[in-house]
């Protein structure tokens, strides 16, 4: 269900500002799309554009000779193209190219410190991951163990997790386990039917997380949830037609569901959400979630003639478009440190504890000149309101009578608001 409640808005605009991806002074500089151009017309190249959120404007900054795009990941001021049967690197500062290899089949790209991870797929039959060093993307080795086709990439400590689908007409799913000291396989774990369709990998609550698409013809999809050794998992089955992961943000995936943009909460897996964005009549082809301002960029195609780009905030609603191109599959955001500006959500912090609580939740602010508080739900409506008394910096709120999911408690003093997450058991 749409949401409408302002108070809810500026709860998720929140959430959406304290994500790990955020720092102090983090602003976005741009957001980098990637478009394959007309399908089937080998005369019509990968095109780069810039579009600068502060005048809304698009500039086309690059072009690679080659017909699709499949992924672009942003490390400091270099963006990393995967496209068709390249790699390639440029300078979004100057919007100049700086490295090119031959990638035959590239899908997926990861940067972790100095290498580039890359996954591949058909036409690839062998060496399905491969590591290149970011600086020149000279080939630094194969990981020839992983037994085929793979998707999405996720660094968690010291090790690389790799999904393998396989190829269209696999019947199974594996995650692959790959140690970063020497790129040797770990381990592969295989979720036989239970994984087909995986995708993309996140990690959450220490846990490796897997998306598993719904297959061609289906009505439902899963969630993998894998301990980091792969020695224990469970299976969570989604009764939606999920596809690509959008992103996750304290404890709620945005995921590709029913032709638009829903919700899951991983808390229990329920879908929170079936149509956050509604569904489209175009294909969403990429997009990308800001977590620095809460908004959701959406590209949509019919891979022949027109692709658009829209613009979602917090709340699901329409707040701009952007220059897409036809076949705009990937879109990366370029946030970048802006030291100087007040983070005044950093210096008026709240916490919670324990989390998840049962029957009392005690509220630790530092410096928050405040004691009006409204409970919200996730559906956005006031749960719960009051006043307390935050003079010695902590203060109790009884919450047995709530029931048990995801609430907003937020902090007021009728000019500005602060806001964190809680889970009732």
């Amino acid at each position: 269900m749409k949401k409408t409640y302002f108070l809810f808005f500026m709860v998720m605009l929140f959430v959406f500002n304290v994500s790990n991806v955020r720092s102090q002074h983090m602003v976005v500089n741009q957001v980098i799309v990637g478009s394959g151009g007309v399908y089937g017309d080998t005369t019509n190249n990968v095109s780069l554009a810039s579009y600068k959120p502060n005048d809304g404007a698009t500039a086309i900054f690059g072009s690679i000779d080659t017909q699709s795009v499949k992924d672009v990941v942003i490390s400091g001021s270099y963006a990393y193209i995967a496209a068709q049967d390249s790699i390639v690197k440029f300078d979004i500062d100057s919007y100049q190219k700086v490295a090119v290899v031959e990638a035959v089949g590239v899908f997926r790209l990861l940067v972790n410190n100095e290498v580039l991870i890359a996954s591949f797929q058909f036409p690839a039959t062998e060496n399905f991951v491969k590591v290149y060093a970011t600086s020149d993307l000279s080939l630094i080795t194969n990981v020839s163990d992983v037994s085929d086709e793979s998707a999405g990439i996720l660094v968690a400590g010291n090790l690389v997790y790799i999904a393998v689908p396989g190829g269209w007409a696999s019947t199974v799913g594996k995650i692959a386990i790959i140690d970063l000291a020497d790129y040797s396989l770990v381990d592969e774990i295989d979720f036989d039917v239970d994984g087909v369709g995986i995708l993309d990998l996140f990690n959450y609550d220490n846990q490796i997380m897997g998306i598993c698409r719904t297959p061609w013809g289906g009505t439902g999809g899963s969630i993998i949830s894998m301990n980091t050794l792969g020695s224990h998992f469970d299976i969570h089955l989604i009764d939606q037609v999920i596809g690509k992961m959008v992103g996750e943000i304290d404890g709620l995936l945005f995921t590709i569901m029913n032709g638009g943009v829903g919700i899951i909460d991983l808390e229990d897996f329920s879908v929170a959400d079936t149509a956050f964005v509604s569904p489209t009549t175009l294909t969403i082809s990429g997009m990308a979630m800001d977590t620095i301002d809460g908004n959701l960029y959406i590209a949509t195609t019919d891979y022949t003639s027109i692709g658009i780009g829209t613009i979602y905030n917090a709340l699901g609603i329409e707040i701009g478009n952007f220059d897409a191109g036809v076949s705009p599959d990937a879109i990366a955001i370029d946030y970048r440190d802006n030291t100087g500006i007040d983070d005044l959500l950093s210096e008026n912090k709240i916490k919670l504890y324990p989390n998840p609580a049962s029957d009392v939740i005690t509220i630790k602010a530092d410096g928050i000149n405040s004691n009006v508080f409204n409970v919200i739900d996730i559906s956005g409506r006031v749960i719960l309101q009051g006043s307390t008394d935050l003079m010695l910096g902590t203060a109790n709120i009884n919450i047995s009578t709530l029931e048990s999911g995801l609430y907003f408690f937020v902090l007021s003093n009728g000019s500005e608001s602060t806001a964190s997450s809680f889970i009732k058991k």
